[in-house]
């Protein structure tokens, strides 16, 4: 994923991808919703923006790079914008991300010539906050204390996790496409829907983890 080797720019990548922690979901409580229910109060389905400020970990083997962002999630025209800083507060880059391109306005000079830099971030917010998304005709698997939504690709599948309070705890899809996996986790309430305050994305083919905090959190009226 060379977008995460721009960012860190000199790191090496190691043989041995980052360990994440297995989720913790919610015991005291069945999961029982239809699919439309689950669909419907998908956070991400909502036609809000929100303005989020985040501080993100890259770690790419051994090695780890601490940066900071703000992004500008537009769920009803389907579009994200981020500004990410390093730890010193240089910009990295000002990018705007939709479901089918990217416009990159502002990049540190030295990332400038790096090949993949535009596309590769922009399918990481892409696979986080855009798509790909469940969708009403998806299979329901009930599993207790979570369900799941989940379909076939031509290659392989693509799944959603709900826990027993309805909220989105994973993405992953399997699939010669792309063997990814985003877990959403710590979950409260901005205003009236409850988004996570931390999401972990790994991107086993290429052996990335990256971690975002949510620290701020504002609807726009």
């Amino acid at each position: 994923m060379q977008r995460f080797v721009v960012l860190c720019m000199f790191l090496i990548l190691s043989a041995c991808a980052p360990a994440t922690p297995p989720q913790q979901l919610p015991e005291n409580c069945r999961a029982e919703f239809s699919s439309s229910q689950l669909i419907a109060n998908h956070w991400l389905l909502q036609p809000t923006v929100w303005r989020i400020r985040q501080t993100a970990l890259l770690e790419i083997g051994r090695r780890k790079v601490a940066m900071e962002g703000f992004l500008r999630l537009d769920l009803q025209r389907q579009e994200a914008r981020l500004l990410a800083m390093n730890d010193m507060g240089v910009v990295l880059f000002d990018l705007q991300v939709t479901k089918d391109g990217q416009q990159l306005h502002r990049v540190l000079p030295q990332l400038q010539q790096v090949n993949g830099l535009t596309q590769g971030v922009a399918q990481s917010l892409r696979q986080i906050f855009l798509v790909p998304q469940p969708r009403a005709h998806d299979q329901l698997e009930n599993r207790g204390n979570s369900q799941r939504l989940w379909r076939t690709l031509p290659t392989g599948s693509l799944g959603f996790v709900f826990d027993c309070l309805g909220d989105l705890r994973e993405t992953r899809q399997l699939a010669e496409s792309g063997d990814w996996r985003v877990a959403y986790d710590r979950y409260r309430t901005f205003g009236l829907r409850r988004l996570p305050e931390q999401i972990v994305m790994n991107d086993y083919r290429h052996n990335v983890k990256l971690s975002l905090w949510l620290r701020e959190v504002k609807q726009e009226p």
